[in-house]
């Protein structure tokens, strides 16, 4: 991949000189060039998704995030590693590259590719669009059911990449994908994830944002459930300086179910907004969403949670319960769940907690002859388990811990 310095500065950043040197040098690839142009210029006419503003203040927006640095236009070679589980491609199970998918599994492809996300309302997700440079696709056949799980792994370059991870399940199958994001130091990475799920099917999905504390991170993400599918998807969002996520599901066929599980730590100066939608547009579909979330030092964080209940989703059953732990006194998270419901004979439910550990369970641990500093870090990583618990296998759910229990080590006194 081209270095930055040997980058004309012209076709640096997010420009159109930057996706025709793109164009130049590795060709349209799996999106047609008119497809990249068209999306370009949707970004550039949407407008951002401004955060909103607590009495304590945000200090971070999409539009500081300086672009022009980016080098959009190198390719996206060798920075996906995909591993397949033994004998799960004698099952006709396919995970490769999203060009190869474009080019080998075409019919496949081309059936479920923009079939869940929609790059027209959401800028970012046209920014990815226009200069996706790498990528997955994963199709698991109707009936197939995968015990281990897919592993898709990202390593993004300096100079920032664009990924897009397109999973197919057909009716009847069931798979876990574990997506995991990692990177250079300073990089800037802008992905789409895209999810169709045919009639009872069943998805387990995890993304785990990894990347360096100085990096930055946006992700648009869509699901869609047939009749009987669920879905279960889990997001920590662990690295990055700044990282957006944006990750809704469409519950379209009769009894299908999401499963969310959401968490991330916002330590040191770091600024995580994520937004979670499900909508319920099929009758007797159900969904429940677990998040917790936690900030200390100058950490800012901020989750938003809709559930949408629409007129054909009679029937319809959604919980949301989000809670958020602060760990210093210059540590703000909003927690802003939402319902719009327009159908009738449902069961919505929506909750959220923002607080401190409280000086009683400081006490009641210290009795015991455990340290303060101790008795903050357990209780602090207990706090976690309702949404950690949740993610598919033991060995990444005690991955997990473990990079949770070295920041809370690292930055709880801070």
């Amino acid at each position: 991949m081209a270095s930055l310095s040997a980058r004309a500065p012209e076709a640096l950043g997010v420009g159109k000189a930057a996706l025709e040197a793109l164009l130049e040098r590795r060709g349209p690839g799996a999106l047609p060039a008119e497809s990249r142009r068209d999306a370009l210029a949707r970004f550039e006419e949407l407008p951002l998704r401004r955060t909103i503003r607590s009495s304590r203040g945000w200090k971070r927006d999409l539009e500081k995030v300086d672009l022009a640095a980016v080098d959009a236009a190198a390719a996206g070679d060798g920075c996906v590693e995909i591993a397949l589980p033994a004998a799960a491609a004698a099952l006709g199970v396919i995970a490769t590259s999203f060009e190869r998918g474009a080019s080998e599994h075409a019919a496949r492809f081309s059936a479920a590719l923009g079939s869940a996300i929609d790059g027209r309302d959401d800028k970012f997700a046209a920014l990815s669009l226009a200069f996706q440079n790498a990528g997955a696709f994963v199709f698991v056949p109707a009936g197939v059911r995968l015990d281990d799980p897919i592993s898709i792994t990202y390593t993004a370059p300096a100079g920032g990449l664009f990924p897009y991870t397109l999973i197919v399940l057909e009716h009847g199958a069931a798979a876990t994908i574990v997506e995991r994001v990692e990177g250079a130091s300073g990089t800037f990475v802008a992905g789409i994830g895209e999810i169709v799920a045919g009639e009872r099917a069943e998805a387990r999905v995890v993304s785990h944002q990894a990347l360096p504390d100085d990096a930055v991170s946006v992700a648009s993400r869509s699901a869609t459930l047939g009749a009987g599918a669920t879905l279960a998807f889990a997001l920590a969002e662990s690295g990055a300086d700044y990282a957006v996520d944006r990750t809704r599901v469409f519950a379209n066929g009769r009894g299908a179910n999401a499963e969310l599980s959401v968490f991330f730590f916002a330590d040191g100066k770091r600024h995580i907004d994520v937004e979670s939608e499900v909508v319920h547009v099929a009758p007797d579909t159900t969904s429940h969403t677990v998040v917790r979330t936690a900030g200390t030092g100058r950490g800012q964080g901020r989750y938003v949670g809709t559930i949408r209940i629409l007129p054909d989703a009679h029937g319809a059953d959604a919980s949301l319960r989000d809670d958020a732990l602060l760990l210093s006194k210059e540590a703000h998270v909003d927690s802003v769940p939402a319902l719009e419901i327009a159908a009738n004979d449902v069961k919505a439910f929506h909750g959220a907690t923002v607080g401190a550990i409280s000086e009683e369970e400081l006490f009641y641990a210290q009795s015991r002859g455990i340290a303060r500093a101790d008795a903050e870090r357990m209780i602090a990583l207990g706090f976690f388990e309702p949404a950690l618990s949740r993610f598919p296998g033991e060995a990444l759910r005690d991955q997990l811990r473990e990079q949770l229990a070295g920041r809370f080590g690292e930055r709880v006194d801070a």
